[in-house]
């Protein structure tokens, strides 16, 4: 019991074979989600500017909704599948890995610790999520790409501000579906 009280109401852990083959296989889908959504980013004019919001808002709901369905370490799985195939279209996949890693890693111990029955939940979830996940992409930007200090930390911000908002309503609102449908437990 008190091991249990250190780390939420619920387990971030779920170590089935189902979870850990569905989170494989979705992290392809999210592989597949992202390579479309950068393509989208990329013919819109704030792509040219190297903004990928759509993207970025299909990273962090891919990132927190998988890791709420399979948590750990299939989110992770997840999460680090999407981050490695990066390494065939991004020279920021190194940025990539350690974003995935932290953002999935975080909306576990949100998950652990809040029911995810609240907007403020996904809030949270997302907040670290886009936060997080930005920064250490940012970082990635300035040490990878060499893109002035200034200009990356305007590109993060104007990333956080669109991604977080839209990627914690989809996350709140395909979550509270599922948990409705019964397909989840």
């Amino acid at each position: 019991m008190q091991n249990e009280q250190a780390i939420g109401k619920r387990s971030i852990f779920k170590t089935d074979t189902k979870s850990l083959i569905g989170a494989v296989v979705m992290g392809i889908v999210f592989v597949i989600a992202c390579q479309i959504t950068g393509q989208i980013d990329n013919m819109l004019p704030w792509g040219k500017m190297g903004m990928y919001l759509i993207n970025g808002t299909v990273w962090a709901f891919f990132t927190a909704i998988l890791t709420l369905l399979y948590k750990q370490p299939g989110g992770l799985i997840a999460a680090e599948v999407e981050a490695v195939i990066s390494v065939m279209y991004s020279p920021l996949w190194v940025a990539f890995i350690f974003a995935n890693g932290i953002a999935s890693i975080w909306v576990s111990f949100v998950a652990a610790k809040y029911d995810m029955t609240k907007w403020s939940h996904h809030i949270i979830a997302q907040a670290g999520v886009c936060v997080f996940g930005n920064i250490i992409v940012s970082i990635g930007l300035v040490f990878i790409l060499g893109l002035p200090v200034n200009v990356a930390a305007i590109e993060t911000l104007i990333l956080i501000a669109v991604t977080w908002p839209l990627a914690t309503i989809a996350t709140k609102k395909v979550y509270d579906a599922l948990m409705k449908s019964g397909m989840v437990k």
